[in-house]
């Protein structure tokens, strides 16, 4: 790693630092150091240039600096970036795209001092850009997350607010519901259309997944819809399951990174265990569909796996597994997936119903499943060092 220190005769305002963006984000992270000001450049390769260009860019400004030695780095500067803030900022901003003007200039309004920022994607051109932004102040950040989903639909991007603490490098739990999340469809109204009452069940499934019905007694009314449906049609709807764009990559480098895997679906075990193999998830729990003579009962063995239920499986694996709760996250889109998002260590409303998006704690809703990675603090390549539970 090379470091490039810059001591500054006064700390950097939040309008010369939108300016200095540009050649900050050719780092791989940068420091804000308040007593005295200074920044540190760190680059993870022996590539100085990053430090010589913002060097450039202080001049440009007219921002009076002095060269500083990595040595003389204070032990602040030497922390972990999460260990310098209560809060972290990860912006997602699509390819092709551009770093909203706004941003400094919101974070100067809400008085939230910038610590550090870190860049996780490559510094490429026509590519996304994801950038963690380490804040102070917890309790002040979090006062403003309804006005950070607010900006984020308004600059299509995403934005998720979390304590600093989740960026910590450790091995987690990672649940998933499945339909909507890990796939581009929802089952049961693939099943229903098979059976010549799509429309009917599409518009239970969408109100049950706004929040305007009742899950359990909602998926007994579409399960009755479904009695009499060849069995042999959900072979053919299983073999035909279309992914989520960024599942296998996800669920790829989470395999490599040691993280435990799960579904927990309110849809069906069949579907999920076809997910399974595709993807590499570890454990599946999701309904049980009956089948009588080769055809749907309109029934399902066992209980029904609504939010209640997945927040017993998820705390029942976590202990199985030894995990912490708080070493937990959760990834789902609709109603009855908010009881294990607030569960959760970590709960990411991904392309959500609108309630879902602004109960959640974090929302994804402008890039593919893959940008959970992202929001983990996983650079695009990288490879997280995983500590012990």
């Amino acid at each position: 790693m090379t470091t490039t220190g810059f001591s500054l005769s006064a700390t950097l305002r939040y309008s010369s630092l939108q300016q200095l963006l540009p050649e900050l984000l050719l780092a791989d992270s940068v420091q804000f150091l308040a007593e005295p000001p200074a920044l540190l450049v760190h680059s993870e390769t022996n590539d100085a240039s990053p430090g010589d260009r913002v060097a450039a860019g202080l001049s440009r400004l007219g921002l009076s600096w002095q060269a500083q030695s990595a040595a003389n780095a204070t032990e602040y500067g030497d922390l972990a970036l999460y260990q310098q803030a209560d809060a972290v900022l990860t912006l997602i901003v699509p390819a092709g795209a551009g770093l909203p003007s706004e941003l400094t200039a919101t974070l100067a309004e809400w008085d939230l001092e910038l610590r550090g920022l870190r860049r996780l994607s490559p510094a490429a051109p026509g590519q996304e850009l994801a950038l963690e932004l380490y804040l102070d102040d917890w309790f002040r950040c979090a006062a403003r997350r309804e006005a950070l989903q607010a900006l984020a639909v308004r600059w299509e991007v995403d934005l998720t607010l979390a304590p600093s603490d989740s960026k910590r490098p450790r091995r987690r739990l990672i649940a998933f519901d499945m339909d909507s999340t890990l796939i581009q469809c929802e089952v049961i109204d693939e099943l229903a259309r098979r059976a010549g009452v799509g429309d009917e069940v599409a518009a239970v499934t969408a109100r049950a997944m706004r929040g305007e019905l009742d899950f359990r007694s909602s998926f007994r009314e579409r399960m009755r819809k479904l009695r009499g449906l060849p069995a042999a049609e959900i072979q053919e709807v299983g073999a035909n399951l279309p992914l989520m764009p960024g599942a296998r990559s996800l669920l790829r480098t989470l395999r490599a990174q040691g993280h435990y895997t799960v579904i927990l679906s309110g849809g069906f075990d069949y579907f999920a265990q076809q997910v399974q193999a595709q993807i590499g998830i570890h454990e599946v729990h999701a309904n049980e569909l009956q089948i009588i003579d080769d055809q749907l009962s309109g029934e399902v063995d066992g209980e029904i796996v609504d939010g209640e239920r997945k927040v017993l499986l998820l705390t029942e694996i976590a202990k199985r597994e030894g995990f912490d709760l708080a070493d937990t996250v959760a990834v789902g889109d609709g109603a009855n997936d908010l009881p294990m998002l607030a569960t959760a260590g970590l709960g990411v409303a991904f392309h959500a119903k609108p309630l879902v998006r602004k109960t959640a704690p974090c929302a994804v809703s402008h890039s593919n499943l893959e940008a959970l990675l992202y929001v983990l603090g996983v650079p695009r390549g990288g490879r997280l060092d995983i500590g012990p539970n």
